[in-house]
């Protein structure tokens, strides 16, 4: 039996722990505000940016960070990535309209990305691999309740004392971590004689996802779009030969030659980005739509999901830590997320909210098994000197895998809303209304419209959303044959 950690220890974990439920809660917590908040501050031509702001500038911050985190003082570098994170929301707290509201969220994801890739790397550093991996469980379950219940919380708050809430209320939580961090955290050594940050990789990568998840947003023409992805994929090739050439690339070869880093960090990728971000996005917009429900029982229809995430994630990290085994465990929560995708993709207008609750459950089991597991097995297969890159990475991958499956769904999905909104219409002889364009239905206006209009809308909204569901279930397999194929590497003792 495993001796119990120094106290030290668990400080350590409960302060990192800490950091990460701050920042991972302010990723979805204004999911189910996005209505009321462009109800007051209009812009509803941009509303997308209010989520995909935070997920683009963590992305791209999240390798500037692991560079750094190699070569300088991590304490130093978490702290002032929570004073940015703050400033943020603070600046969000007090937004006066759309476009302040969305630099408030470029400036928190810039914070949040450092914060999640430093308290991994911190972690990584102070604690070996198997004995990590019970820990890893908690640091799973903080995440999905964080995330999960963000999408909740959001939903009572804009219910009650006001959207602005999500932020005033995120302040006194930060400060917290901000104590806990100044104390627990020891300072780090300087990992190398000088700092030479790779500015031209980090710029091309910059230029490269950003002209990507624009290009992919569905917010331009189509000759732009292409432009853009021409651009996206020019950067990509220019940043080969710019990475060889760095002292200290953001993205060092290394990382590409392991096949356990990239089928871990490609498996995670699908399950704990893509598939996890994209149900979290969109299913509370379904609940309310098509269920009727308010934004709090939308997010309370999510409680499931956060128990069984939390339970498999914490039972996973025990498993992984009592055995050194690894393999069969993700596998199967891989094939979880396939079957829960599944359930998903076949809710209708006349599911019931208790059979929407149980196939996002048994998606959380899923995501559960591997959420913070295949980042651990990515940081193993690497040298110990290379675990701030190889965290950064892996989290970077993850993140604009998501930042790509929202935006592609929400492309598809609004092209598909149109046509069986009209097919639904059609079906009831009901004229389309051009003075009520569907992007302007808030929840509370559809519970006053004509009840044949309403059972139109949520027909056709079921009918649009629910197969890009099960268009994500080829990927959940494919992580599954990833899992397996990893490579089997002991962990560190």
């Amino acid at each position: 039996m495993t001796a119990s950690p120094p106290v030290s220890v668990r400080m350590l974990v409960v302060t990192l722990m800490a950091s990460m439920l701050v920042v991972s809660f302010n990723q979805t917590v204004l999911n189910t505000a996005l209505p009321t908040v462009i109800a007051e501050l209009g812009g509803l031509d941009r509303i997308g940016w209010i989520v995909a702001a935070f997920v683009l500038t963590a992305t791209l911050s999240m390798p500037l960070a692991g560079a750094l985190a190699d070569v300088v003082d991590r304490k130093r570098l978490l702290l002032g990535a929570s004073v940015v994170f703050g400033a943020g929301t603070l600046l969000g707290a007090s937004s006066w309209n759309l476009d302040v509201l969305i630099i408030a969220r470029l400036a928190q994801g810039i914070g949040g990305g450092a914060v999640m890739v430093l308290t991994q790397t911190i972690m990584a550093a102070a604690v070996p691999s198997r004995e990590r991996a019970k820990y890893a469980g908690a640091f799973g379950s903080v995440w999905a309740v964080a995330t999960i219940s963000g999408v909740l919380i959001g939903g009572w708050l804009t219910d009650g004392p006001g959207w602005r809430w999500v932020f005033w209320g995120t302040l006194p939580l930060l400060v917290m971590a901000l104590a806990l961090s100044a104390r627990y955290i020891a300072a780090s050594g300087p990992g190398s004689s000088r700092v030479a940050p790779d500015i031209g990789g980090m710029l091309l990568l910059c230029i490269g996802t950003t002209a990507l998840v624009t290009a992919a947003s569905g917010s331009l023409s189509a000759e732009w779009s292409w432009f853009l992805g021409v651009i996206a994929a020019a950067t990509c090739f220019a940043l080969l030969p710019a990475e060889r050439r760095a002292e200290q690339p953001v993205l060092p070869g290394i990382l590409f030659r392991s096949r356990t880093f990239v089928l871990a960090t490609a498996a995670g990728m699908i399950c704990s980005g893509v598939a996890s971000f994209v149900v979290l996005s969109y299913l509370p917009s379904f609940a309310q739509m098509v269920l009727g429900l308010s934004a709090l029982q939308a997010g309370l229809l999510l409680l499931p999901m956060i128990l069984t995430t939390v339970i498999a994630s914490a039972l996973t990290g025990f498993a992984v830590s009592r055995t050194g085994r690894y393999i069969l465990i993700p596998t199967v929560g891989a094939g979880a997320v396939a079957a829960g995708l599944v359930l998903l993709g076949t809710l209708g207008a006349d599911t019931t909210p208790m059979r929407l609750a149980l196939s996002a459950a048994l998606l959380g089991a899923g995501i559960g098994t591997n959420v913070l597991l295949l980042t651990l097995l990515a940081q193993n297969a690497l040298p110990a000197h290379n675990v701030g890159v190889a965290t950064a990475a892996n989290n970077f991958f993850r993140q604009a895998g998501a930042t790509m499956g929202i935006s592609l769904v929400g492309v598809a999905f609004a092209g598909r809303l149109q046509d069986t909104l009209a097919a639904a219409l059609d079906r009831r002889g009901i004229a389309a209304q051009d003075d009520l364009p569907l992007a302007t239905v808030s929840p509370d206006r559809l519970a006053l419209l004509d009840p044949q209009l309403r059972s139109a809308i949520a027909e056709a909204y079921a009918a649009a959303l629910s197969p890009l569901f099960l268009a994500l279930v080829p990927l959940a397999v494919a992580a599954m044959v990833m899992i397996a194929l990893l490579e089997r590497h002991p962990l560190a003792e």
